[in-house]
Formats: structure tokens, C-alpha cells, sequence
């Protein structure tokens, strides 16, 4: 397979599951850039990439345009001088035009447990057609037979460092804590505390919600930063105990921080 295949069906692949990256693009190169015109390169929110658009300082002022353009959430033209006097310090001569294309994600649901509620959770959101996705440390809990219509179902440790990164939380990734247990809630929301994410609901009575506060504030998880973004018990109160009647009163309170609702009734807010 060539590179320019290679490319083409990393990005399809990537665009299947909506992950937030760009792709930089040689548009025109003079003489004496390191890569030809249509060379690409893939950026990640993180930083890393996949191929390549020549290396060195060229790479580099590539990367972090791509990484701005992210953040800025929109496409650009960017000229680089590969001389002295340009704003890449390498000595070879020419010039680079590149292309940035921002691949942005949806707004999403990631669901931490695959138990029943996870389960009651997947079939609100298949109704109404929004992005979900699975992660649970069981195998038989987190399968595609299981969830036929999640975006991606995957079988994590809790307790691993890494979770966040391979799980690419991001600030439109909505994210439910219903593990089988305390001690899953507590590691995945000690993690999800270094995210930008709007929203990370535990689920719980109040008082196992305090011991697992407690316990992360002797582990000096930063708990206080994560500020008003930590709804947990999670969920409005809209009575009720199934499992059913839970996902319906987590998914009401997903969209209230989503949209900017008040969370009354709508006959509260007419104005007489």
C-alpha cells in the first residue's frame, strides 16, 4: 500500500469514529523544502502525529499550527520560510504552504460500565441518535453484541495511568461513572479530573459519593479545580429507581449542562 493510501484511509478511519485531529497539507513547496506539494501529515490534540511533512523545524511550526488551529476549531492557510529570516531557522531555502484541516468531534456520551444501566443508558441514546461510547474492565461487559450501535466499545483497567489518553476525553465528551463498584467510580473520576470535559456524573447515595470524595482527597486528587463540573450523585431528581428510569434522569441532566437549560419544569418558566 503507498504512503498516500495510507494516509487517506487513516483519516477515513479516524473520521468513522469522529476523533479530533487535523491534517496538514503541503499545498505549494519551492525548491528546497524537505517535501513535495500534496505531502500530508495527521496532528493529534496531544501533539503526536502520524506521517510526515519533512521533519525538523518544518514539522515542528506544522504541529504546533495545527494544534492552535484545534483549539481555534477552523481551517487556515500557513506560509513557512525555511530560511534564517523566516520563522523556521533552517538554512536549506524555499518556502512551504500548508493546508490545515480540522476534523472536530461531535458532542459525545462515554460511559464508564456496561452494566445495566449502561445498557438502559445505550438504548435512550440509540433513540436519539447521538455519539456514545463503552468502557468497561470486564470483557463480556463491553462487546458490540452487547452494544451493536455504540461508536466504540472498549475494555480498559480502571486503574490504568493511560485511560485518558486512549480514551481521547475531550471538552464535548459527556462523561457517566456506573462501574460495578466504588472503587472503579473513584479511579476513573480521579482521572477524569485531569480532562477538560464539561460534565463527569458518579453515580451513588450520598454517602458512598462522600467516601469517595474523601478517599480521593487523601490521595490529593485536585478536586476543587474540577469545580461545579463533578455532578455526583449524578442525575435530576425526577423520581424513580429503575434502571430505565436513572439513564432517563442522567441523560436529562446531560442536556441540561449541554444546552444551558434551568432543569424546570417549562410551565415554571413562563412568565405571567
Amino acid at each position: 500500500m503507498s504512503q498516500k493510501s495510507k494516509i487517506f484511509k487513516t483519516i477515513a478511519k479516524l473520521s468513522a469514529t469522529e476523533s479530533e485531529f487535523a491534517v496538514v497539507t503541503v499545498v505549494e513547496a519551492t525548491e528546497g523544502t524537505p517535501r513535495e506539494s500534496g505531502t500530508r501529515m495527521i496532528v493529534y490534540p496531544d501533539g503526536k502525529t502520524e506521517f510526515t511533512v519533512g521533519g525538523g523545524n518544518l514539522e515542528e511550526i506544522a504541529k504546533k499550527k495545527a494544534i492552535q488551529a484545534l483549539k481555534e476549531g477552523h481551517d487556515r492557510l500557513v506560509k513557512a520560510e525555511l530560511n534564517l529570516k523566516g520563522n523556521t531557522g533552517m538554512v536549506c531555502g524555499g518556502d512551504a504552504e500548508l493546508y490545515i484541516e480540522v476534523f472536530k468531534t461531535s458532542s459525545e456520551v462515554v460511559i464508564f460500565g456496561g452494566g445495566h444501566i449502561g445498557v438502559a443508558l445505550s438504548k435512550f441514546l440509540n433513540i436519539m441518535g447521538m455519539r456514545y461510547r463503552i468502557v468497561d474492565d470486564r470483557k463480556d461487559f463491553c462487546t458490540i453484541k452487547r452494544f451493536p450501535k455504540a461508536a466504540e466499545v472498549s475494555c480498559i483497567n480502571y486503574g490504568d495511568k493511560k485511560i485518558i489518553r486512549d480514551c481521547n476525553i475531550g471538552e464535548k465528551s459527556y462523561c457517566v461513572i456506573v462501574t460495578h463498584g466504588h472503587k472503579g467510580d473513584k479511579k476513573v473520576l480521579k482521572s477524569l479530573l485531569k480532562t477538560d470535559t464539561p460534565y463527569i456524573g458518579m453515580i451513588g447515595s450520598g454517602n458512598k459519593v462522600r467516601v469517595v470524595m474523601d478517599m480521593l482527597k487523601e490521595e490529593n486528587a485536585d478536586i476543587k479545580a474540577a469545580g461545579k463540573r463533578v455532578y455526583a450523585p449524578i442525575g435530576l431528581d425526577i423520581g424513580g429507581d429503575s434502571p430505565q428510569e436513572l439513564s432517563l434522569s442522567i441523560l436529562s441532566e446531560i442536556f441540561k449542562v449541554k444546552n444551558g437549560g434551568s432543569g424546570k419544569s417549562i410551565r415554571d418558566n413562563v412568565q405571567e
